[in-house]
């Protein structure tokens, strides 16, 4: 099998692997890290004195007031497909325990706003985000991406200035995928936001995935950018193109060192959606 089909065939398993049963990732409770800051997701949330639902409540809190992470319990609450456990928490001068459903995964700035972003579980396999300035809600979405990890965020804000018209901002959140074929794979979802602040899901992107010896590794090229070439996996030149992110797609075989395929395609901005092109 070349390293071009191979490749596609993981990113096909890893589309269809939902639909199978009893796939490894059933029993994941994501977890948050301990003595990290994190965001409240919910509103007018419960801070309460013992890590149950009778807990008496010490505490009200907004959506988007921080939290410390102090320790993880051993009791566990499902609630809408999702499970998670709770964790004793300090707010200010106040101790006290907190479902984890109700506090965000991974969060960062945008300008003037903050980006919260909450794993639904691995049974709805659903992103969902908030887009906040102090407590309220400018936007907000859920977004199906396949059974996530909460080992691996990241993010990254692009220039959208290299685009015309030019929408209000481009982002892109980094997080690790399940797989049938592998542990994991990292995804990189884009996202861009209009004028009016909706978030519109735009393509996402696989960096790297590796079944050896068959790998493979990926880059985009924006407008203005060039990739240069690289003869020792004859990789040729590439410039960016006006309106148009590029993808470029290398797989390669680690016993085969003089086999090395590329895939191109194209994403081509028209105003409000990156429509894909095979080339």
């Amino acid at each position: 099998m070349s390293g071009i089909v191979f490749f596609l065939s993981l990113l096909l398993t890893s589309l269809i692997s939902p639909i199978l049963s009893q796939n490894h990732w059933d029993d994941y409770i994501a977890e948050k890290n301990i003595k990290s800051t994190y965001y409240i997701f919910g509103d007018n949330v419960n801070l309460r004195e013992s890590d149950h639902l009778n807990g008496k409540v010490i505490r009200k809190l907004s959506l988007g007031s921080e939290i410390k992470i102090l320790t993880k319990t051993n009791q566990i609450l499902e609630q809408n497909s999702l499970k998670e456990y709770w964790y004793k928490v300090q707010v200010g001068d106040d101790t006290g325990y907190i479902w984890g459903g109700l506090i965000s995964d991974y969060s960062f700035p945008l300008n003037e706003m903050i980006v919260l972003c909450k794993n639904l579980g691995t049974k709805t396999k659903k992103l969902e985000l908030k887009i906040i300035q102090g407590s309220k809600i400018l936007s907000q979405g859920s977004f199906e991406v396949g059974p996530l990890s909460n080992e691996s965020w990241d993010h990254t804000v692009y220039n959208p200035s290299l685009f015309s018209p030019s929408p209000h901002t481009i982002f892109a959140i980094k997080f690790l995928i399940f797989s049938e074929i592998e542990y994991g794979y990292s995804n990189e979802q884009v996202f861009t936001l209009n004028r009016e602040l909706k978030i519109i899901p735009q393509f996402s992107w696989n960096p790297g995935s590796c079944d050896p010896p068959a790998c493979a590794e990926t880059w985009l090229v924006f407008p203005k950018e060039i990739l240069p070439e690289d003869k020792k996996m004859n990789r040729k030149l590439i410039k960016g193109k006006e309106n148009t992110i590029i993808e470029l797609m290398h797989s390669f075989d680690l016993d085969e060192t003089n086999q090395h395929d590329f895939y191109q395609s194209e994403y081509v901005w028209n105003g409000s959606q990156f429509q894909k092109k095979e080339k």
